[in-house]
């Protein structure tokens, strides 16, 4: 399969069991997708950090190759099923990112065993799943869902996640990733985001936490962030400047050191 510029070979494509890309060895990093994403966006990161880590990328229940299965509808059903896709695979202990829904998923995934997660890494995301500020309600978004169907309405949201929205040369291919949700999965992710409210949470975070927000982000405004800074005690954070929702794939390099600068720190120092 090719998909953002790069070949990817599937690990796992079966009927009972989440789509997973792996590459690397070393040290364990689990990568999370967002809302109408797919392990496919994550093609330069595997190539790129695949010499330093072990890192595993899944397409969740009801996207991209994982389409043929059923979505939860809660924030927490999808951290069950990346613990229960990992504990298949064979991986205890591991770092962690996720990116915009993928964000609350990891959250809900330290809360739900946080002796298993080593570094955590929060791209583009928050702890309010009502997503205040947003480009458009999610109200709107099922709204628009049920008028203009999966495609037309994952392509025009995808846009939203760029600089230059459609004018942006990955405009196209995150799209076509975004249009491969099941139109239960486009549903269930905004009820699942709307449902979601991790901020009580914040303060039980003890990882070493890396925060990366774009200052362009039309989706997770600064509140949503600064809660996330300040309410988690070991958290760093970087702010891009003139970069929107999907920023590693506008500024990959940069993307890229930013993670192995944190990631490669040893995770002895973990304080669980």
């Amino acid at each position: 399969m090719v998909a953002f510029g790069y070949e990817m070979k599937s690990l796992v494509s079966e009927s009972e069991s989440l789509y997973v890309e792996r590459a690397g060895s070393g040290e364990t990093l689990v990568l999370v997708h967002g809302y109408l994403g797919g392990s496919s966006q994550w093609a330069a990161e595997l190539r790129a950090l695949s010499p330093h880590l072990d890192v595993i990328a899944m397409d969740l229940p009801g996207f991209a190759n994982s389409k043929h299965m059923t979505s939860p509808d809660q924030i927490t059903g999808y951290a069950q099923v990346v613990l229960d896709c990992l504990d298949q695979l064979g991986v205890a202990r591991f770092h962690l990112l996720g990116h915009s829904m993928g964000g609350m998923i990891v959250q809900e995934i330290v809360h739900l065993a946080p002796q298993r997660v080593n570094r955590l890494v929060l791209y583009a995301t928050g702890p309010l799943g009502l997503l205040p500020g947003r480009f458009e309600t999610m109200t709107r978004s099922r709204e628009r869902l049920a008028q203009d169907g999966v495609d037309a309405t994952a392509r025009r949201i995808s846009a939203t996640w760029l600089l230059d929205r459609e004018a942006s040369p990955m405009a196209k291919t995150l799209g076509d990733l975004a249009a491969q949700a099941s139109e239960q999965a486009a549903e269930a992710g905004l009820w699942a985001m709307e449902r979601w409210d991790g901020r009580g949470n914040l303060s039980y975070i003890k990882q070493p936490t890396l925060i990366v927000w774009g200052d362009q982000d039309r989706s997770y405004q600064w509140p949503q962030i600064e809660t996330m800074w300040r309410g988690i005690a070991n958290a760093s954070i970087a702010v891009l400047p003139n970069c929107s929702h999907a920023l590693h794939l506008e500024y990959p390099q940069l993307f890229h050191s930013l993670l192995l600068d944190f990631l490669m720190k040893s995770s002895s120092h973990s304080t669980l």
